[in-house]
């Protein structure tokens, strides 16, 4: 009885992992926006087919596609990151360079109660804390999202500049 029980947890686990939807990789993303955030001190380009939501307090950000996540910014310290389900908990891939600074990569599922979606997270040490692009999706980031990821920069802000 506890193998079939573990079994259909186990079912119903893997079958709550999402992917981005099949048609985000179908948008033309002609014309682009850009995204700054002068109180953490980054700015990136991305498609104006997505919505962004601000949170946590200004320093985060979040792009949605049709309601579905697609591209995260987080700005944490290793509690708030740990505390958040965040790349903090797992081991890295490997090094990486986000914006010409060193990092280190990330893949992970992230879940939200029982619903997870697989992320590839690129993390750099920015002032006092860690600085995460995240993009919610396994496997090869394809153009758009490459794009994204090659356009994202740090900037100065009133604060760094003093």
């Amino acid at each position: 009885m506890r193998v079939i029980q573990s079994y259909v947890f186990c079912l119903l686990l893997f079958s709550c992992i999402s992917e981005a939807p099949i048609e985000f990789s179908s948008i033309k993303a002609e014309s682009w926006k850009t995204y700054s955030n002068e109180l953490v001190g980054y700015s990136l380009q991305y498609p104006e087919e997505l919505e962004v939501d601000k949170s946590r307090r200004g320093k985060d950000a979040l792009f949605r596609f049709d309601g579905y996540p697609i591209i995260s910014i987080n700005y944490v310290d290793s509690t708030e990151g740990a505390k958040r389900g965040l790349w903090i908990r797992h081991e890295p891939l490997g090094p990486t360079e986000l914006s010409g600074k060193k990092g280190l990569k990330y893949a992970y599922t992230h879940y939200d109660a029982i619903f997870g979606m697989p992320v590839q997270s690129y993390v750099i040490r920015h002032k006092d804390h860690y600085l995460g692009l995240e993009f919610r999706k396994s496997g090869n980031l394809g153009p758009i999202l490459e794009k994204v990821y090659r356009s994202f920069t740090l900037i100065e802000t009133e604060k760094t500049q003093s």
